[in-house]
Parts: structure tokens; sequence; C-alpha cells
């Protein structure tokens, strides 16, 4: 009997009993609702959906495969998610409840012009697209490694896009948020059980010891110098940038019931993606210590698979369960930016607003279907996904230019900067010597935007349409209408 197999069953039908309960509500609140979930979660549920968000395959599986050649370091990538959620529960969280938007396409538009919201439409998309996919090859890594038996990586990726993609057919953000309580739980207990057993009952902790002292060249047990602080800093500058315009991670604030709500879920959630990073960190070096000879991919497979069955079940479900969070938030992000900045907007979209349940049901169908076929056509986890995040530092700039400070945030330099955001990421796809000259792309995309948007501001005199000092976010309802 293959238990493992059957507690990923279990699990699976879990999350698709909550999807129908939670879609039986949704469908009598509206299409709307499906999408967006405004106003309905609280505290909690907010800090588990955003920490759900960032918990993804880059801060598990990845995290122990970097910590193969960085050592405990690699738990900073959930640091840096914890510091961007920080960030923009100060910054976005409650502007964009205020605003009255519900996309951040719309706030751009309204603030910037037309052609920014275009570009802002057109980034969104690319960034959370990718994102899903990276997902999918993360789930499908991971049962292909713990269940060879059943799954190869083809049919593992196939099974991972079905099911994270129904979850989000079926219940929408709903079901995103309320399921977020189920896989933050078995992400913590499936984690934090396998690194007690295997770092004190396998030996794990001891050969983790022995190996650092006998290879002093890789810093296994320092906390930041294998990865080193100009790394770690650019990670938290392309987190600020996903956290603060992305909009599968702001929507989040909006399914809360109030502002304080959302601002502190988004802070306990913060706090809430640290310590799975370093643990998962912990379990790659332990991995690589038990089992010297075997790969990066395959050391913390073969170590989970080495445990009692019931335990390496609920481990491989929690991994899993990592990527189902991620992936269903970001397909929700996606489809609801495909659905009101893209097809409502058109006249054939207007036809169909009394329609807007299935028609967001097939948005979302059709995303997922489209990035399963993305899927196949992206590596490595974590450099990919870096490269792809990065591109939300020039929109995290015109967002938060554009909210705080109107007096220099000028009409053209959204759509500029934007753009500018997308010749760099070419540019670095294409140009290897900028890889030798600021090291991470966050620097280069940050250089790039930020000048951009800079210059642009300082030369154009024509600035945002905001105009109230006392409180500029309640005049963007004012010149929405206009």
């Amino acid at each position: 009997m293959n238990i493992p197999l059957i507690i990923v069953i279990l699990y699976v039908i879990m999350l698709l009993v909550i999807s129908v309960v939670v879609s039986t509500k949704s469908k009598k609140d509206g299409g709307d609702d499906f999408l967006l979930y405004k106003n309905k979660n609280s505290t909690l549920v907010t800090a588990v959906t955003i920490a759900g968000v960032a918990i993804g395959g880059a801060s598990t599986i990845g995290i122990a495969e970097n910590a193969f050649s960085v050592g405990l370091s690699a738990g900073w990538y959930n640091v840096a998610w914890a510091f961007g959620a920080i960030i923009a529960s100060f910054t976005i969280v409650k502007k964009l409840r205020k605003s009255g938007f519900s996309t951040v396409t719309k706030l751009v538009q309204c603030i910037y012009d037309e052609k920014a919201g275009v570009m802002m439409t057109i980034a969104m998309i690319i960034i959370q697209c990718t994102i899903i996919a990276l997902q999918y090859i993360a789930g499908g890594s991971i049962l292909s490694s713990l269940l060879p038996n059943v799954f190869d990586m083809k049919t593992a990726t196939f099974f991972s896009f079905i099911i994270f993609m129904l979850v989000g057919f079926v219940g929408g953000m709903g079901s995103a948020s309320v399921s977020n309580i189920l896989n933050i739980s078995l992400i913590y207990i499936g984690v934090v059980t396998s690194a007690v057993l295997v770092l004190f009952y396998q030996g794990g902790w001891e050969a983790a010891q022995i190996m650092a002292e006998s290879t002093p060249d890789v810093p296994y047990m320092n906390l930041t110098s294998g990865m080193g602080i100009p790394a770690i800093i650019a990670w938290m500058i392309v987190m600020c940038g996903n956290t603060n315009s992305v909009q599968g991670a702001v929507q989040i604030g909006l399914t809360s019931k109030d502002d304080k709500s959302a601002v502190n879920g988004f802070r306990i959630g913060a706090i809430l993606m640290i310590p799975i990073g370093f643990i998962c960190a912990m379990l790659g070096i332990a991995s690589k210590a038990l089992i010297p000879n075997v790969e990066a991919t395959q050391a913390l497979p073969m170590i989970i698979m080495s445990l009692p069955p019931v335990m390496a079940g609920l481990t491989l479900s929690a991994l899993w369960a990592a990527d189902m969070s991620t992936a269903c938030s970001m397909l929700i992000g996606c489809s609801t930016t495909v659905s009101h900045d893209v097809f409502f907007r058109t006249k054939a979209g207007n036809r169909f607003k009394d329609k807007s349940f299935m028609i967001n049901k097939m948005i979302i169908l059709a995303v997922g279907i489209l990035t399963y076929i993305l899927s196949s056509q992206l590596g490595s986890i974590l450099s990919a996904m870096k490269v792809c995040l990065s591109m939300a530092i020039g929109t995290s700039i015109i967002v938060v230019a554009g909210l705080w400070c109107p007096k220099f945030a000028s009409k053209n330099a959204g759509f500029f900067t934007i753009l500018s955001s997308v010749f760099a990421v070419i540019s670095w796809l294409v140009c290897p010597t900028l890889h030798n000259i600021f090291k991470d792309i966050g620097y280069w995309m940050i250089a790039v935007s930020g000048i951009t948007f800079t210059i642009i501001s300082l030369v154009e005199k024509n600035k945002v349409n905001i105009y109230d000092k006392e409180n500029i976010i309640d005049n963007l309802n004012l010149v929405r209408d206009k």
C-alpha cells in the first residue's frame, strides 16, 4: 500500500471539497466576488493567504537545493518575501482598499494614463503567468521525485496543473484563501516534523556539522556568507516590487474585512514566512551530509522517503501544498487582470457582464491551460523566478511613487518605466557582461527603472492625477469618474 500517495489523494479531496463549498457561496454573491472575494477574510485568513503566496516551490524545495551551495543563507529568500510583505502593509494595502479599484492596473491607469495602464496589464500577465508555470514545474518535480513509481516528470506536472487549476476554477479567490488555512498548517506540520526526525533522529545535525567543519570553503552553517549581503539585499528589492504591485499578491489585501485585518494580516503572514525558509535550508544541508554523492535535486526527496510512511506522506503533501498555495493565488490574480483589465473592457465583454461568474471561470481555465503550455519552456526554478519577478521592481516604483509622491511623478513616467523594465530583462538575458557588473538582476532593474522614472519625472512638468494634499487617495475615485 502506497501510504504517501493515499495521503496526497486525501489532501486533494479536502481541497476540492473546500472549493465546492466556497463556490456555492460565491455564485450567490456574483461573478466579481468569485475572483475578488472582497471584504470577507479575517486577519488570520489574510495572513495564511499572503504567506501561502510566498511559501511556494522556490521557498521550500528550491531553498533546500540552493543550500547545497550556499548553506543556511538560502533561507533569506523567505526573509526577503517577509520584508516585502511588511513594506506593502505600510505602502499599498490600505491605499488600494480606499481607492475603490479592484486591480493595480486600473489604479495605475487612473494615476498616470491609458498607455501606462496597457503596459501594466502586459507586465502583470507576464509576471504572473511565469510564476504559475514555475509552480506547475515545482509541483511536478516534487511528485515525480517522491513518487517515482506513480509519476514521471511529465505526468506529475500535468497532475499538478489539473489540481491547481481545478481549485481556482471551482472555488475562485475564496477557495484560494480558505484552503491556505489547510495548506500552511500542513506545511508547518510536515516540514517541522520532518526536520526534527532528520536532524535529531537520523543524525542529520551531527552530519551537517561534520561536513561544515571538513569543507570550510562552503559556509554551510553561516547565516549570510553563502549568498552574501549584496545578494540578500537584491532579493529584498525584488520582493518589495512583487508585494507592492503584482496583482496576485496585492489583491489579497482586498479580501480582508477591513483595513486593520488587511494590514495586520500582511504583517502576521510575514512572520509565518520566515521559519520555513531556514528549516528547508537546514534540511537541504542535512540531506547533502547524509547522502554525500547525490544530486541536489534528489537528496531531499530521498531523505523524506526514508521517513516513516505516514510522515513521508505528510511531508510530500506539505511540499506540494506550498506550490498549490502560490499557484492558486497567482492564477486568480492573473485571471483578475485578464477579466477586469482586458476582457470586460472590450465591447464583447460588456455584452457578457451579466454572465461574469461563468466568464471568469472560463478565463481561469484559459489562463491555466496557457501557463501549463508555458511550463514546458522554463528551466531552473530559482533563476527563472528571479528574472521574472524583477520586472515587478519597475511596476512597484510607479505604484508607490504615484501614491506617495504625486508632486514629483509625471504622467509619462509610468509608461516608460515599465517599458524600460522589459528592456532591462531582455538585456540581462542576452548580455552576460551585465552579470559581472551588477552581480544580481535586482540591482540592474532598480538602476534602469529608477533612473528612467526619475529623469522623466524631472523633465516632464505634467504631473499625475492626484490633487488633494491632505488625503491623496480619496480623490482617486473623483479622478476616475472624470
